[in-house]
């Protein structure tokens, strides 16, 4: 049995997340400076990732996108800290959805829906301002942590506003029992497949890269609609979330259409602001035909 690991931060999350965010941006910076600087492990890995992805760019260049997503990613942590005590407004004000029309049209003709997004801006009020935003309800599928002292903190937090977290072990079965409802069915679906999973080959950021199929496979099995949902930074602690369908029923009875064009989608998003995503996934870690 893994042992419960807790982070130095985790005693500290009830403490944080009443302090006003503007407190909390501040205390962002020296994590970003003591991450970036200290955990050289973690830093190299962003830094080969980016590098390999952007062949074209210099280290120069390659140095200052890798500060800046590593700063991005110690507000999205302080951000993901305070959910659980943001008001239903204070969400509404920070996160707004561009075009709910695209996901809506399911809704309204009784159908679920599959919604794909990203370990892209911040994915914790995503989750909220999807809950407040949107008319059903949603289950975000997500993988429990080992620190359960956070986990805890996080499943709290994406508990708010009818939202209902369920454990990716479970996620066919709790969609299963749940078909005869209207809810959307959320999955973070950009990390690295593990290693005896099916995985999808494509080329992504320039790179050989794998891509889960779990969401393929229910979407041929329940004849759900797919939904890429993507996030925008506007400005901080402001974002815009967007919508695009990847596909309906009738599926292809072979291939993986809809984990390509989930691969397009997200793709583009992060060409669009690379600094923006999380870069420290291990998404490369595995080589075609070495681990499959």
């Amino acid at each position: 049995m893994a042992k419960n690991r807790q982070s130095p931060i985790s005693k500290f999350y009830p403490l944080l997340g009443k302090l006003p965010l503007c407190v909390l941006y501040v205390i962002a910076y020296p994590i970003y400076l003591l991450g970036y600087y200290l955990v050289e492990k973690k830093r190299n890995v962003i830094f080969s990732n980016m590098q390999n992805s952007f062949p074209d760019m210099s280290l120069t260049e390659l140095e200052s996108l890798a500060k800046l997503n590593f700063k991005r990613l110690a507000y999205v942590v302080i951000e993901a800290i305070k959910t659980g005590t943001l008001t239903e407004e204070e969400i509404r004000k920070r996160v707004t959805l561009r075009n709910p029309e695209v996901i809506e049209k399911f809704a309204k003709n009784n159908q679920s829906v599959l919604m794909l997004a990203a370990h892209h801006c911040n994915w914790e009020w995503m989750l909220a301002g999807c809950s407040l935003g949107l008319s059903f309800p949603i289950d975000v599928v997500y993988k429990p942590l080992h620190d359960l002292a956070v986990d805890e903190h996080m499943k709290k937090s994406r508990s708010r506003f009818d939202a209902r977290p369920i454990p990716n072990k479970n996620a066919l079965i709790e969609i299963m029992q749940r078909r005869k409802e209207v809810r959307g069915f959320a999955m973070v679906a950009d990390q690295s497949p593990v290693r005896k999973e099916e995985k999808y080959w494509t080329d992504f950021l320039n790179q050989d890269s794998s891509f889960a199929v779990g969401a393929q496979k229910i979407a041929k099995l329940t004849k759900y609609p797919v939904v890429f949902v993507g996030m925008k930074r506007l400005s901080l602690g402001h974002y815009e979330v967007f919508f695009e369908e990847l596909g309906q029923a009738p599926y292809e009875k072979e291939g993986y259409g809809i984990t390509e064009k989930y691969a397009r989608s997200l793709e583009k998003m992060i060409l669009d602001a690379p600094e923006d995503w999380m870069w420290s996934n291990r998404k490369w870690k595995r080589k075609r035909g070495v681990y499959d």
